[in-house]
């Protein structure tokens, strides 16, 4: 099916074409990458021949062809990189196959809808425990904060730990790591560079043991006594005590190390980019401010008023537009693919990017402007489903889709209760793609307390 959606997509060039000179090609991705892709992918079409240095790749920009790209698992395989492999192990997001299929079967009840709403009052105890220290006046980096706030939820929600003052120490840990996957850092990476003795890479190490040793305990204290809420890590102990030829402790280490990672920095860095995009665009923040006013009154948010706070998951949703957390997807053909009469030969790369599909005219007009209303239920349903992915698609998505939608909607709603939040003037914003969408010199703003 995979394969014939490619085909059939005739608005693509027979033969894709793509930037010149593949060594001009390289300095200009490394310098720029979004805006390389971007540039490519508009002057090129719908398939894009991106000859870089030695490599061939391939940026695929219309939405049926994202589609393809995301579905095809028998011809094209995910890809994660290298270090984030060595740290990550076997769990959900490195694992292929039959192997993949099995896991996520495992873990899928953890992430029914049910079970996400029940979550509720556990992410607004956290959000408001977190918060109850900021004053009016003060000035704070969101991106620290909603990663901490991120590490905070889900350890109580998922581990039912609390990190409580470890929350900074584990972020510094966590931002170690993942500084090994900025884009400028990858693209200069071989297996013989990573070899060397570098301070970089030192720092890489001791923040991936910290990070291990910090998993490990946890599992350690939870085989000491039962958890009286069936939370992520009590079902895999018990599946472990189970079934000790299936369930390894290092495969608990691995997959509850993968949600510890990814599911922390996916969600904090959209809170950190809505809070920007809030602040440079007073009149949306007044009608959210209003609609949190309307529904909620006094009291704190829950799960269950996740449906009626509709304008704020409108500012979510047009926020991960603009700045998708995940703003590169990169597949590998095992063995030659035909797009549209062209064949992608095993052993390239096929990337599909939300940053540059997001953005593009033919979906979403004036696609630089920041516009929830973008996502009433009309306008969603008027585009192609995959003009919008942030969180991937097929039996690869993010299996904890619901619960970042969850704890997104409920953080801007409770602390919208309280704060409008004003960028510091002058602060310089330069987008920084690791393996999500960072800000290279973080977001600091200045808390304002609502009236």
């Amino acid at each position: 099916m995979a394969q014939s959606a490619m085909e059939a997509i005739d608005t693509c060039p027979a033969k894709p074409s793509g930037p010149g000179n593949p060594w001009l090609a390289y300095a200009a991705l490394y310098r720029d990458p979004l805006g390389y892709l971007t540039r490519a992918a508009r002057k090129h079409g719908d398939i894009v021949h991106l000859k870089i240095g030695r490599k061939s790749d391939f940026l695929l920009n219309h939405p049926d062809l994202v589609r393809a790209a995301l579905l095809d698992h028998e011809n094209l395989r995910r890809c994660v990189h290298r270090p984030l492999r060595r740290v990550l192990g076997t769990g959900l997001l490195t694992c292929r196959g039959e192997r993949h299929k099995k896991q996520r079967a495992l873990l899928q009840t953890m992430f029914n809808r049910e079970r996400i709403v029940a979550l509720g009052d556990v992410m607004v105890d956290q959000i408001t425990r977190w918060t109850d220290r900021w004053r009016d006046g003060d000035t704070v980096d969101v991106a620290e904060e909603m990663t901490d706030l991120a590490i905070s939820i889900s350890g109580k929600a998922l581990f039912n730990v609390d990190f409580g003052s470890k929350a900074a120490e584990l972020r510094n840990a966590l931002v170690t790591v993942l500084q090994a996957t900025r884009f400028k850092n990858l693209a200069l990476a071989s297996k013989q560079f990573e070899k060397l003795s570098l301070p970089s890479h030192r720092r890489f190490a001791r923040a991936a043991e910290k990070l291990d040793a910090e998993i490990r305990a946890m599992i350690a204290e939870r085989r000491k006594g039962a958890c009286e809420d069936p939370d992520l890590l009590s079902v895999m102990v018990r599946l472990h005590k189970q079934s000790r030829k299936g369930i390894t402790d290092q495969k608990i280490r691995d997959q509850m190390l993968t949600f510890f990672m990814v599911g922390n920095e996916t969600p904090a860095t959209g809170l950190m980019w809505t809070w920007y995009l809030l602040s440079e665009n007073p009149d949306v923040a007044t009608k959210l401010h209003n609609e949190v006013d309307q529904v909620l009154g006094d009291r704190l948010p829950s799960g269950q008023d996740l449906d009626r706070l509709r304008y704020t998951r409108m500012v979510f949703a047009e926020s991960m537009r603009l700045y998708p957390p995940v703003w590169l997807m990169t597949r590998r053909a095992v063995r030659d693919v035909k797009i549209n009469g062209f064949v992608i030969r095993s052993g390239s790369y096929v990337h599909v990017s939300p940053f540059v599909t997001h953005r593009d005219a033919r979906y979403f007009p004036e696609p630089e402007r920041f516009d929830p209303e973008r996502w009433t239920p009309e306008a969603a349903a008027a585009r192609p489903k995959f003009s919008y992915f942030p969180f991937g698609g097929g039996s690869l998505q993010c299996i904890g889709e619901g619960f970042a939608w969850m704890q997104g909607v409920l953080t801007i709603a409770t602390l919208a209760r309280r704060w409008r939040m004003r960028l510091v003037p002058g602060h310089r914003i330069e987008l920084d793609p690791h393996i999500t969408l960072r800000s290279r010199y973080g977001m600091p703003v200045i808390l304002e307390r609502r009236k």
